[in-house]
């Protein structure tokens, strides 16, 4: 009886814990922006290969607002990027959680001074610092940088995540309590079913359906009044978006759920997720329609590597058995986080007609890859190894070689297409042959996409096969670099007097492999160049630079080794 009693007050207690760890703390945190708060983009949005991770706050179209910690806390990260998040703050607060800025224009006070420090220590402005928990510590409303447009971002706004500070998981800010507005219903614009083998049918078609919706008000119906005929085993997707007052950005959804006859066989919320996971968004999504035609629909089945905890309920991974004869009633409920609500209800009728089936042609595949293990393909001088649990379902592969592209030494090999989605990169290995030690020091491995465009990937040589990573499939050749990156100035000229200007900034480019470093000085001392990847640009503000003659020199270094170096003597 006592062990009983002992078990009992162990689960209570367990649950209690767990209740008490997923409890979200509302205005804990204040804004991390002293003016209204709009967003440009909001938690869970879909972007390319990922969900946003946070809130992206409108700053009015410029850069320079103060930015503000949001609690108390220490300074647990600083990093600078000429991509992604750009200059970047992380704050570790007391209550389990940690708040990111990013996209920061320049950092202020304290942190600024800590941060030149250690980029002059490190003689490298693009860093990822992790300072002593001691080193720079914040209270709530202390002024820690100004609002930019560093990084990839794409106009001037605020960055902001709140993250679990154990497991880096995003959270939804939106569930914080900050004064955001939004009365909007959800906007429900089309659905979508699919066919998922060789006997199921839409409207007697063997591949995806879409149906426009029309309404107002949260309530939608199909658009047009023709009826959805399906037979076999089918998907359901939707797609759809929220808005918010003020701002006519979309926006993701918190929750959508499909119920089949009343009863839910699909239920994924935007509550949180985990940057391992995100990937598989394009699994969420119909990755091949996105590519086409830009249109993203959220699938409410689940393929069989999807792990995705978004997921919160679903019936046989949401996908629907439909009968000849059985006619079934749907509806769509999608809510933002706000729980603003909207409905479409629509039905589809299970029925097929063999006789206006168009016959199918059966392809031929060189193999089929299954997604729980490894893979791996040698074909005519190509490997490629493809990690187990790297596709969301079984694969069948097509595989073909084309010409010898110009610049390349080797064919390009075709494996499969990049219409279809990795979790994981895949391993390409090209069989070269015999060429010069010379060339072997110029080759890079580059990925053709289905638009043709071309990226390299660099590699490393093992025997006669170059090796790379890639994040798709595609087509893939060997093609030599042998030309330097360029050096062109922007605002300094050969003895130009610099007395007046801010700044020394230049252009970089590079044909083919990409710039893989820099390095500037002045009169042979190591100064801090920021690289401004959008433009393409290197820029050095002078800081303290005495009057008098001096000489600035930049070194550029390609992926493959190739190096320019440039001179400009000046007047300060």
């Amino acid at each position: 009886m006592l062990n009983k009693w002992i078990f009992t007050l162990i689960v209570c207690f367990t649950q209690v814990l767990s209740f008490a760890q997923d409890t979200i703390p509302k205005n804990y945190f204040r804004s991390p922006l002293g003016i209204p708060l709009f967003l440009a983009g909001n938690f869970g949005e879909l972007r390319s290969n990922h969900f946003h991770s946070g809130l992206d706050m409108k700053t009015q179209g410029r850069e320079g607002f103060n930015i503000y910690a949001a609690a108390d806390g220490y300074i647990s990260r600083i990093k600078i990027s000429p991509w992604g998040y750009g200059k970047t703050i992380y704050i570790d607060h007391p209550n389990g959680y940690t708040t990111v800025y990013a996209h920061l224009q320049k950092f202020k006070n304290n942190v600024a001074t800590a941060t030149k420090t250690y980029q002059y220590e490190k003689e490298s402005w693009e860093i990822d610092w992790y300072p002593a928990d001691t080193l720079i510590k914040v209270k709530k409303g202390d002024i820690i940088a100004l609002s930019g447009n560093t990084g990839g971002s794409g106009g001037p706004h605020l960055h902001f995540e709140i993250r679990e500070t154990e497991s880096e998981h995003p959270v939804n800010p939106l569930l914080f309590g900050f004064k955001i507005q939004d009365n909007i219903k959800p906007i429900i614009r089309s659905i979508t079913l699919t066919p998922l083998n060789d006997t199921s049918y839409v409207n007697n078609k063997s591949r995806s359906q879409r149906f426009l919706v029309s309404g107002v008000d949260g309530n939608y119906k199909l658009k047009s009044a023709t009826l959805i005929n399906a037979y076999g085993q089918i998907g359901v997707a939707i797609e759809t978006i929220d808005k918010l007052n003020g701002v006519g950005n979309r926006n993701g959804i918190y929750t959508i759920e499909l119920q089949q006859e009343k009863e839910t066989i699909f239920k994924s919320e935007m509550k949180k997720f985990s940057f391992d996971e995100s990937r598989a968004l394009n699994s969420l999504i119909d990755y091949q329609l996105y590519l086409k035609q830009k249109i993203r629909v959220q699938r409410s089945y689940i393929e069989p590597n999807n792990k995705l905890n978004i997921y919160i309920k679903h019936k046989n991974n949401g996908i629907v058995q439909f009968n000849k004869g059985e006619n079934i009633n749907f509806n769509y409920i999608v809510k933002d986080t706000y729980l603003n609500t909207s409905k479409l209800a629509f039905k589809v009728n299970g029925n097929i007609n063999k006789k206006t089936i168009p016959a199918t042609i059966k392809q031929e595949f060189d193999t089929t890859f299954s997604y729980q293990d490894s893979n791996y393909l040698d074909k005519q001088n190509i490997k490629i190894s493809i990690p187990e649990h790297a596709l969301y379902k079984d694969l069948p592969i097509h595989f073909h070689i084309a010409d010898t592209m110009i610049g390349a030494i080797t064919p390009t090999y075709f494996v499969h297409n990049d219409y279809t989605p990795l979790h994981k990169p895949i391993t390409v290995s090209i069989n070269v042959g015999r060429i010069s030690e010379y060339l072997r020091s110029k080759a890079t491995l580059v990925h053709f996409d289905r638009k043709k465009r071309y990226y390299a990937r660099g590699g490393e040589w093992r025997n006669n096969y170059l090796v790379a990573k890639s994040k798709a499939f595609g087509g893939f050749a060997v093609m030599i670099d042998t030309i330097a990156p360029v050096i062109t100035p922007i605002n300094i000229s050969k003895n130009k007097n610099m007395g007046t200007s801010r700044e020394i900034s230049v252009k970089i480019a590079d044909n083919l492999s990409g710039i893989k470093s820099y390095r500037a000085t002045i009169d042979g001392k190591w100064v801090i160049m920021e690289y401004e990847a959008k433009k393409a640009k290197l820029f050095y503000t002078f800081n303290n630079l005495s009057k008098g003659k001096h000489s600035f020199e930049l070194t550029l270094t390609d992926g493959v080794g190739n190096t320019t170096k440039k001179t400009i003597p000046f007047i300060r």
